[in-house]
């Protein structure tokens, strides 16, 4: 026998998220393993010393990276000596009295990380700060 349309269940009318949440959480892994490698960008080796805390909190910081040729990076894009001094003045028009951070790789010569805090310095960034590993073991 024939059952009426009327004795039939409605249509149900709810939203399936479950498809939505499955593209969200694989997103989300992909987004996970590639975020370590937009830092990883510059072959730095950061020298190691035992810290009792850290000094930066804030997301937006100012970090100069120098590789161990001596070259200048701001997040992964390399500037001239010039060019980084007129980034700097702009960040430090955005965020007066903030610190500066150099990331320097241990091979690089001393007196081009002093050059670059000189000239930050000479430019009106007062505070700096290095940026060292933590000692493993």
């Amino acid at each position: 026998m024939l059952k009426k349309r009327q004795e039939e269940q409605p249509p149900i009318s709810e939203i399936n998220v479950t498809p939505f949440v499955d593209v969200l959480l694989v997103l989300l892994v992909i987004f996970m393993i590639t975020a370590p490698l937009f830092t990883k960008a510059i072959d730095i080796q950061l020298p190691q010393e035992n810290l009792r805390s850290s000094t930066i909190k804030d997301a937006r910081k100012f970090v100069i990276d120098i590789n161990r040729n001596g070259k200048y990076y701001i997040k992964g894009k390399r500037y001239s000596a010039k060019n980084l001094l007129k980034e700097a003045l702009k960040w430090k028009e955005r965020s007066p009295g903030e610190t500066a951070f150099i990331r320097a790789d241990k091979r690089v010569k001393y007196g081009n990380i002093t050059s670059l805090m000189v000239l930050l310095k000479n430019s009106g960034i007062q505070r700096l700060g290095l940026l060292v590993e933590e000692k493993t073991g």
